[in-house]
């Protein structure tokens, strides 16, 4: 999926606006990433504990609601909520991952080789970018538990996305990441 496909706030797992749709020809000439290859960078956003104490609180009060009708059942559905819910937590919170010459946000995906130099945005950088200085054509990734973030340029006069903007609890190395994947297509280029 390009980065076209999906400038919208990554909210969802399932957040696709071209599923189904024929990759475009650049897509479709793309290199695969190689199957066996190390990620230079991996980060899953899982929330902070706020997250995780409010869905076990909500699957308590779920269990608590059924306690009248029968207590066996109540924290039976109980489990079960609360087992749901951090599932739920976990399969909704966004990769961010560099390998095989991509960039991955979620679900979307774009050669690094299509991207400037990344920008370290932390504190008072970063509430910026996230609120009065707000690119609407960007692809946003954004965690409201994380005090950083990178803004990195998509220069594919091609694609309408102006740059891409994630939050990452750990910028410098994703920058870095994507440096190092960026100077290996150019290598692998000549």
């Amino acid at each position: 999926m390009s980065a076209a496909a999906d400038r919208s706030t990554d909210s969802a797992p399932e957040n696709a606006s071209r599923e189904g749709a024929q990759p475009s020809a650049r897509e479709a000439s793309a290199p695969a990433p190689s199957a066996g290859s190390e990620p230079l960078f991996r980060e899953h956003l899982l929330p902070g504990p706020g997250m995780w104490i409010v869905a076990v609180a909500v699957g308590f009060a779920l269990g608590l609601i059924l306690v009248p009708l029968n207590l066996i059942v109540a924290i039976v559905v109980g489990v079960v909520a609360i087992a749901v819910l951090l599932v739920l937590v976990v399969l909704y919170s966004p990769v961010l991952e560099v390998s095989g010459g991509e960039f991955r946000l979620g679900r979307a995906r774009i050669q690094v080789g299509l991207l400037g130099e990344p920008e370290v945005l932390r504190d008072e950088e970063w509430k910026r970018a996230i609120g009065q200085d707000f690119e609407p054509l960007a692809h946003h990734c954004v965690r409201d538990w994380t005090r950083s973030g990178l803004r990195v340029e998509v220069l594919d006069e091609e694609d309408p996305t102006t740059s891409w903007v994630a939050s990452t609890r750990r910028p410098e190395d994703l920058a870095l990441a994507l440096r190092t994947a960026q100077q290996q297509a150019r290598t692998a280029a000549r």
